[in-house]
């Protein structure tokens, strides 16, 4: 009799309990008819009553068991002997009925939610599947809407304890699930579930998961749920829509093989619709959260099923890269031959697409690294420059692009591995690095002629006149402020970088901005973004003269004296240190600022300006190798520090840098003539060549106020380093300027949102085709002569990156927009813009805003493909851009736009609340 009896469980106990109780029973004893095993706790409390549990595989065991009705409220016998063995004198002292009550599961299950019935033909109204139920679920199960248990609910709850969320039930999320340690309880909970239950289970989870829900269900039934995401990632690449310009289209024979593979191992034969919808969610999922092991996982699964020819399809899987930025090399290296720039454009959009690139940040892999900096480098030499007039045009024109093309160069010399990449990299720098070359030349002629004497008026900013003309005007006090009779000034803090460039300056900025968007960059028309160093530009004389307001000479034991005499001049006088070196920046106790440094941060009022010297750029010059390097914040040692302790007290930061650098490329011998102290400058003992330009005047602090500076960025006079500095090149003398601020700066100070943003080569939104510029150079006298590129014979034709922003796509018309003043505030608040330029450059707001609107205006929900569509993505992978919303919108983590198999969802309140918008 004990194989067909119910195994009891607590909720069955409770349930019976509290029966008797509702017919006004207070306490006594109840047989159970059920197997006689129990492994719970032996005592239990129901609504504050004690009950025992006793097994009774025999009638002495029954009898002995009822005297425990004297120690405790109820007494519960599990027993498996039949009633008509029970004697009528053990009867009479059961409660109730006084025979053998029955454990029936319905009771038990509503009484769980607290309903009073339940859905017709719930479960097939088989009791060990309610059983089954009973035992599976968690803890505060919600009550059932309308008192009425139905299936829905019921499994909504059965999810929750395998760690999925009812309400968010999706292929997204199923696939994340899938591919988290919860999944585990899942399998647990398969392994003892009755099999009704589970059939169920997956027929109502099938139901909610849309064109999806076959897919993922058959492997979950044949495989587990841990494949769902792998082998998803192997069905996404049958999806022939991958197929186009960036693919190879003739792959159908092995699509079908593939897929013949997956009908056979699912039993399911799948529509293209599922196959789409299975494999987007399974892409989404690895490029939100795909582990190691899951990557390797899909790779085996790939051989498995002979889909190796099309892997390049895939935006995840480890060996889709390197074949993708194989195909872009081969691209590239047509379009340097002069070939169309459209096709290494797609291509290009390819590798971006692929989650391993990690393209447009520093942790990019090397080839990836190489790949961007050549395609940028390449879109530049097919644009126009021409070379400015005067020498502050020059700086802005450094500042503006030429120190990006730079920084692009020293990217791309540290070469690629893939045959290909490596061909068309080669070419590429020697085009611009002879263009560059021939404008530092160019650049030199005019250094000589402007920059050795002090400007009239403001024609350009020397280095000594910084802190007169950038610092003085930012601690101006707000109006009718007054402490003591002396004015409170708004407090700055000067982060002086030693060695810094123009481009190391770009990379800081560019990071700390996309890392912390509350940073901003801020302009005025008055403040310039770039100085000139002091001739030769090394540290003893542009520092120098920087920290002491005035052309002069020394160290650390000049700078600080004469930085506090320059603070008694002009109203600042300080009562904390108000300048520290490296040695007292290093001197730490504990925390990220030694205690002086963060005093005197603090006394915004007693020190209003602060002034701290960063030396890691320049140390790289003597102990690291520099080329290559994407400089961050956290790179530069106690800048992430300083930039916080500024924010707390709402100092505004100027960075500044005292000169920039060149850096050691090791292709030729160094130029040595005669005794020299100094790479990159030399006494005019001899005339100057080609490579180097002669400068006299005031502001060069050489004996004798002359100097030979060199020019070209190869040339060297003494032992080999990692990098130089003391030269007249543009990336020696150009010293960049940033004012920052976290949040809104003060009011007074009339600052505006901007600064140096990236030129049009670098992230490009549309890229016109055209053949390469012709360059000559003339090395006697100092001169590029740069043609025009030819007037084309036919229609030129527009070539985007091949993902957003493509001429000709013109979207459908959206629906009426609703929201529409909600929309517009967002996409005019700091934070949206901020987002949108760390997370999609190549995107126009305007676009986006649409596609919200429309979202909106569809009840929050809008299908990948037309998001894809008006967003002007042409690569055919539905959903190709969902990624990069969810990474603009869902701001520290706060989910405001989601992904819900094949639909974009947004939670419109969510949304316009984290970005500060009003409805």
């Amino acid at each position: 009799m004990t194989g067909s009896l119910p195994i009891a469980d607590r909720a069955g106990i409770r349930a019976l309990v509290r029966q008797l109780k509702a017919k006004e029973y207070a306490r006594g004893a109840i047989a159970v008819a059920a197997r006689p095993e129990w492994s719970g706790d032996p005592t239990l409390t129901v609504d504050g009553q004690s009950v025992r549990v006793r097994t009774a595989p025999s009638v002495l065991a029954i009898r002995d068991a009822l005297l425990d009705r004297h120690e405790v409220d109820w007494v519960v016998i599990l027993t498996d002997r039949p009633a008509t063995e029970i004697p009528v004198g053990v009867q009479d002292h059961l409660t109730g009925r006084h025979t053998l009550s029955h454990l029936d599961p319905w009771p038990a299950l509503r009484e769980a939610f607290n309903a009073t019935g339940q859905e017709y033909s719930l479960l097939g109204n088989k009791n060990d599947a309610a059983r089954s139920a009973l035992r599976s679920l968690p803890d505060n199960v919600p009550p059932a809407p309308g008192g009425v248990l139905t299936g829905d609910h019921l499994f909504g709850a059965l999810t929750r304890g395998f760690g999925l969320e009812a309400d968010s039930v999706s292929p997204h999320r199923v696939a994340l699930w899938s591919i988290s340690s919860t999944h585990f309880r899942f399998e647990s909970w398969r392994e003892t579930a009755d099999p009704i239950l589970i059939e169920q289970f997956y027929d109502w989870l099938s139901g909610r998961l849309g064109d999806a829900g076959r897919a993922m269900i058959s492997v979950w039934r044949t495989r587990g749920p841990a494949d769902l995401v792998p082998l998803g990632l192997v069905a996404a690449l049958t999806d022939d829509t991958h197929a186009g310009a960036t693919f190879d289209a003739g792959a159908r024979d092995t699509t079908i093989a593939v897929r013949t593979l997956l009908t056979r191992a699912l039993g399911v034969e799948l529509t293209d619709r599922e196959i789409r919808s299975w494999g987007t969610a399974s892409t989404l999922a690895a490029q939100e959260n795909g582990t190691a092991l899951v990557l390797r996982r899909a790779t085996d699964l790939v051989s498995e099923f002979l889909a190796t020819p099309l892997v390049a399809r895939s935006d995840v899987l480890p060996d889709a890269l390197p074949q993708r930025l194989s195909r872009f090399a081969a691209a590239l290296d047509t379009a340097v031959d002069g070939g169309s720039l459209s096709d290494a454009e797609d291509h290009w959009e390819a590798v971006r697409a692929h989650s391993a690139a990690l393209a447009d940040g520093p942790d990019a892999p090397q080839d990836v690294r190489v790949a961007r900096s050549a395609l940028r480098l390449h879109r530049w030499t097919r644009g126009e420059f021409e070379s400015p007039a005067g020498l502050a045009a020059w700086l802005q024109a450094y500042r503006t692009e030429l120190s990006w093309v730079d920084a692009a160069v020293d990217e791309a010399f540290v070469g690629a591995e893939d045959p290909a990449l490596q061909s068309a990299n080669r070419r590429i720098l020697e085009t611009v690095r002879a263009r560059r070359g021939a404008y530092d030349r160019e650049f030199a002629g005019e250094l000589a002629a402007s920059a050795t004497h002090a400007p009239s008026g403001d024609a350009f900013l020397p280095i000594e006149n910084l802190l007169d003309r950038v610092v003085v005007p930012l601690t101006q006090p707000a109006p009718s402020t007054f402490d003591h009779d002396r004015q409170n000034r708004s407090p700055v803090l000067l982060l002086v970088a030693d060695g810094m460039g123009s481009a190391a300056a770009n990379e800081i900025v560019t990071d700390l901005t996309r890392r912390s968007p509350q940073w901003q960059q801020f302009t005025r028309d008055d403040l310039p973004t770039s100085a000139v160093a002091v001739l030769p530009t090394v540290t003893r004389f542009s520092r120098c003269s920087l920290l002491t307001g005035a052309l002069t000479a020394g160290d650390q034991t000049k700078e600080k004296p004469g930085f506090s005499s320059w603070l008694e001049r002009n109203g600042l006088p300080a009562k904390q240190t108000p300048l520290f070196h490296k040695a007292q920046l290093d001197a730490l106790a504990g925390g990220s600022l030694a205690p002086d440094v963060r005093e005197s941060i603090n006394d915004t009022v007693g020190t209003p300006v602060v002034a701290c010297v960063l030396n890691t750029i320049d140390d790289a010059l003597d102990k690291s190798d520099p080329i290559g390097t994407v400089w961050t914040v956290s790179q530069v040692r106690h800048l992430e520090a300083l930039l916080s302790a500024a924010a707390t007290v709402g100092r505004t930061v100027v960075l500044v840098s005292d000169h920039g650098h060149v850096v050691e490329r090791s292709e030729a011998p160094s130029v040595q003539r005669g005794t020299r102290t100094s790479a990159r400058h030399r006494p005019v003992d001899e005339p100057a060549e080609a490579y180097e330009v002669l400068v006299r005047g005031p502001r060069v602090l050489a004996d004798g106020n002359e100097e030979i500076l060199a020019v070209d960025e190869q040339v060297r006079y003494t032992g080999k380093k990692a990098g130089y500095h003391g030269g007249g090149s543009l990336a020696e003398v150009t010293i960049p300027v940033t004012i920052l601020v976290k949040g809104a700066p003060p009011d007074h100070l009339d600052l505006t949102p901007g600064g140096i943003e990236a030129p049009q080569f670098w992230n490009p939104t549309t890229i016109v085709s055209v053949p390469p510029l012709s360059i000559t150079v003339r090395m006697l006298p100092p001169k590029v002569t740069v043609s025009p590129p030819p007037k084309p014979t036919r229609k030129q034709e527009p070539q985007g990156d091949g993902l957003f922003d493509l001429p000709g796509i013109s979207p459908a018309s959206a629906p009426a927009p609703i929201h529409d003043d909600a929309v517009v505030a967002l996409e005019a608040s700091d934070l949206f813009r901020s987002q949108m330029r760390r997370f999609a450059p190549r995107m126009k707001p305007e676009s986006v805003g649409t596609v919200i609107r429309e979202a909106i205006s569809l009840g929050g929900v809008l299908p990948l493909a037309r998001v894809d569509e008006l967003l002007g993505s042409t690569s055919g992978r539905v959903g190709r851009t969902a990624p990069t919303l969810l990474q603009v919108f869902n701001v520290d983590g706060v989910e405001a736009v989601s992904v819900n198999g094949t639909e974009l969802v947004v939670a419109a309140d969510v949304l316009f609340e984290q970005f500060g918008v009003r409805r």
